[in-house]
């Protein structure tokens, strides 16, 4: 395929215009793929995105020297698209520490190397110059272009053998490597009897294969059978061969994503992975423009559908699935893991104990039908307790008539669970109530900090902790995090009930942050995320659940994420109606924030106006829900320019919540800011802003000006200076709030990106458009990348840039105040 190139040149005369369109014919009747932008003129542009897209998509980029190139490119002389231009070729040029590669300065004939800019280093980098527009005058670049040298280098054949005395003290250094591998691969895991299975997976992945695809293997089998331990060993005695190796849990969505954004913060720009909402598309995109090899494993994926949109369509790579599924489109990728044959069994018995009594061993792995889990967990509680084979063979035959009269669930064999009901009866009190609260939590990457409420202190609960652990129940992750099989929750939960559900909630609801959230409370959610979602599945039908989803929802909300919100908020109204009823509390907050949320004018008033009976009926009219309908039915009015009745409801919400909740409450607060808001509507600046300096002096005496309830509402004070006739203090308002919310949210938060567009529009209004255009299109470039071309954000900053480009306002941002 042709190089793609794109010609940078700055329209100084007609005769250098026509130079270089002579240039592009040369090069495109020698096989390189040329572009350059008077071929573009014949359609209208937007030509600072399709110079942007030009310099991204190019695989060289030809910055052709002269005078006014150079002064333009330097900011030496006017000159408006060579400028821009070369803002983007500079910025992309130091993003990428200097590719020499793609940045190319090339002098035509009758040009000179003075006209190449600065920042391209003419005086120690190579310069190309083209003679005439022949092969012969062009040879040096056509053959750095088309990749043709003129010498190749021999390939390195081995090195002759010398003898050579090596002191046995001294050990050779690790290998240099620049490998992405998962957490979840460590040393070399040891299996007994699968040498055949790793063999015949290993020749399954490096058959000749006939399309582009990545290869798939799939192992399945029966819990306990170990699938994910002959994963892991697979890709621990194959690690050397791929660039990437990486496990994703792939059971749950949440813990998925999550996995898959791990990866993605370690491979990509922290500019460009922070912005993507969808991390298992990102990655599968990387995965399928890697040249290295590369293998991802897929561990425990549900069914067959599921594993739609979690393999890239192409790639130089591998992919290994596990899961319980017998039925897949494909069946010659499958390959079933069987329990282990009785030798294997007795070999992992005996090595592992330490015990030699083989028949024992034989008699025990026969009970334990040859599962790897139900042996390895019968050796740990041997270990633990010191007793021999022969006596734990005694326990589990006593507690395994007992299992198997009982009702056990489908998910795991009475082999499996019997081995840790033994286990799970020896531990100490605490360390029970810790096994039977994760029962109910997602099975990776448990907080421990979560636990802390369940133990007096810290260090009665890491030796609780320890006893699991010794026990083989459950497995360390990072240092503040446990795992915990799925199949032990199994177990536990069934012995259990749902006892230690509640407890699993109040403690995951204890540590959920609340809205407003910074960087160390978005941490937390991450944390708790799958934890919440797990929890609240297993009580279906319990209020103090439905008071976690609600939340939840409203988590999603203040992370920028409404439609997650509102996704999240209708599927809990339809649980939570039926179960409690229309007119309670939580179903009438619920309604009212959908309504909000989802907003359309007259309709959403109504169905804020009909909340707001109930509620009154059901609280009375000052509690702080009912406060909470009322200033949103007011933001309606003013949406819908009923200026005299949003001030009037404005007002008197805001002396409401301040007998309620007290003056300098958050939402005192942000109902009085409205009320200015309003009055700058009706032509009141002044007044407007006078009461806003006062909202502001009492929201930094109560919560400090570097927090988000001062910036929310300064952002709005700004606004205002701007409207007034002040835009270059509204910019300078905005300059620092931009990089204080960075500080508190993270520089490619949703709140913090859009705020860029209002910077930017005062700064155009104060005087300096290019500044402006400079801070959408750096903000443009990067969402491009991150985000889909069709996504509203990136419309939004793309229509932002046309009007500073235009010399037009942009239009008001609405959505930055919280409720």
């Amino acid at each position: 395929m042709a190089r793609r190139v794109f010609l940078s040149y700055a329209h100084e005369s007609e005769e250098h215009r026509a130079l270089v369109r002579s240039f592009w014919s040369f090069l495109r009747n020698n096989g390189v793929d040329a572009v350059f932008d008077q071929v573009a003129e014949g359609e209208r542009q937007d030509w600072a995105l399709w110079m942007a897209d030009q310099i991204r998509d190019a695989e060289v980029v030809l910055c052709v020297a002269s005078p006014q190139y150079r002064l333009r490119s330097q900011q030496q002389a006017e000159g408006n698209g060579v400028r821009w231009e070369a803002r983007l070729i500079r910025a992309e040029f130091y993003a990428s520490g200097g590719d020499l590669q793609k940045f190319v300065p090339v002098v035509l004939p009758g040009q000179s190397p003075d006209g190449v800019p600065d920042f391209l280093a003419p005086a120690i980098t190579t310069v190309y110059t083209v003679r005439d527009l022949t092969v012969p005058g062009a040879e040096d670049l056509l053959r750095f272009i088309l990749r043709k040298p003129k010498l190749v280098e021999p390939p390195v054949l081995p090195e002759p053998d010398f003898d050579t005395w090596t002191p046995e003290t001294v050990e050779p250094a690790p290998p240099v490597t620049d490998q992405v591998v998962s957490p979840n691969i460590g040393d070399m895991t040891p299996v007994v009897g699968r040498d055949q299975e790793l063999a015949d997976l290993r020749a399954a992945f490096t058959a000749p294969k006939k399309s582009r695809a990545p290869v798939v293997r799939i192992l399945t089998g029966m819990g306990g059978v170990g699938k994910s331990s002959l994963a892991r060993a697979y890709a621990e005695r194959h690690l050397d061969d791929y660039g990437v190796v990486w496990w994703i849990h792939a059971e749950d969505k949440v813990a998925r994503e999550r996995d898959y954004r791990d990866l993605l913060d370690l491979v990509r720009p922290a500019s460009e992975a922070a912005l993507v909402r969808n991390p298992v598309h990102a990655v599968n995109t990387w995965l399928s423009e890697l040249k290295q090899p590369w293998l991802l494993i897929l561990d425990n994926v549900p069914t067959a559908a599921a594993l739609n949109g979690l393999v890239p369509a192409r790639g130089n790579g591998h992919v290994l699935v596990t899961s319980q599924a017998g039925r897949w489109p494909k069946p010659d990728t499958v390959h079933r893991v069987e329990p282990l044959e009785t030798s294997a069994a007795v070999e992992l018995l005996t090595t592992t104990t330490e015990d030699t009594d083989a028949d024992t061993a034989a008699e025990l792995a026969d009970e334990l039908g040859g599962l790897p889990l139900a042996l390895t967990q019968a050796a740990a509680f041997t270990a633990t307790t010191g007793i021999g084979l022969a006596d734990y063979l005694r326990f589990y035959r006593d507690r395994s008539a007992d299992l198997q009269a009982d009702n056990q669930p489908d998910d795991y064999p009475h082999t499996v669970a019997t081995t840790w009901l033994l286990a799970i009866e020896r531990l100490s009190p605490l360390a029970r109530e810790v096994l039977d609260t994760i029962a109910y939590l997602a099975p990776d990457a448990i907080p421990t900090s979560v636990l802390h409420p369940l133990a007096d202190d810290e260090l009665t609960l890491v030796r609780a902790i320890g006893e699991l652990l010794s026990h083989s129940l459950i497995t360390r992750g990072t240092t503040t995090t446990i795992t915990v099989h799925r199949l032990v929750q199994s177990v536990t939960r069934h012995r259990d009930g749902l006892a230690h559900a509640t407890r699993a909630r109040d403690l995951v609801a204890a540590a959920l942050p609340r809205p407003i959230l910074v960087v160390d409370t978005m941490t937390a959610w991450q944390d708790l995320h799958a934890h919440v979602l797990a929890v609240v599945g297993h009580l279906p039908d319990d209020p103090e659940a439905f008071e976690l989803r609600f939340r939840v929802a409203q988590l999603y909300d203040d992370l920028g994420l409404r439609r997650i919100a509102v996704v999240q908020a209708e599927r809990l109204l339809e649980d939570a109606e039926p179960a409690l009823g229309g007119e309670t509390a939580l179903v009438l907050r619920v309604r009212g924030h959908l309504a909000f949320w989802t907003r359309d004018g007259d309709e959403s008033r109504a169905r804020l106006e009909e909340v707001l009976a109930a509620q009154v009926a059901l609280l009375g009219v000052d509690h702080p829900e009912v406060l909470d309908t009322r200033h949103d039915i007011a933001t309606s009015c003013l949406e819908l320019d009923e200026y005299e009745s949003a001030k009037a409801m404005f007002a008197e919400v805001a002396s409401a919540r301040a007998r309620v909740l007290g003056a300098s409450d958050y939402r005192t607060l942000v109902s009085r800011s409205y009320v200015a808001d309003v009055l700058a509507e009706m032509g009141q600046i002044d007044d407007a802003i006078a009461l806003y300096e006062t909202v502001l002096a009492d929201a930094a005496a109560e919560f400090g000006e570097i927090s988000p309830q001062f910036i929310d509402l300064q952002s709005e004070y700004a606004d205002h200076l701007g409207r007034r006739g002040d835009p270059a203090t509204a910019r300078d308002m905005y300059t620092v709030i931009v990089q204080r919310l960075a500080d508190l949210r993270g520089e490619y938060d949703p709140l913090t990106v859009g705020l860029h567009l209002p910077w930017a529009s005062w700064t155009a209004m104060a005087g300096n458009p290019q500044k402006a255009g400079s801070i959408v299109l750096r903000m443009l470039v990067i969402l491009r990348k991150s985000l889909s071309k069709q996504s509203p954000l990136v419309k939004q900053f793309e229509e932002g840039l046309r009007s500073i480009k235009n010399g037009q306002g942009m239009s008001r941002q609405t959505g930055k105040r919280r409720r």
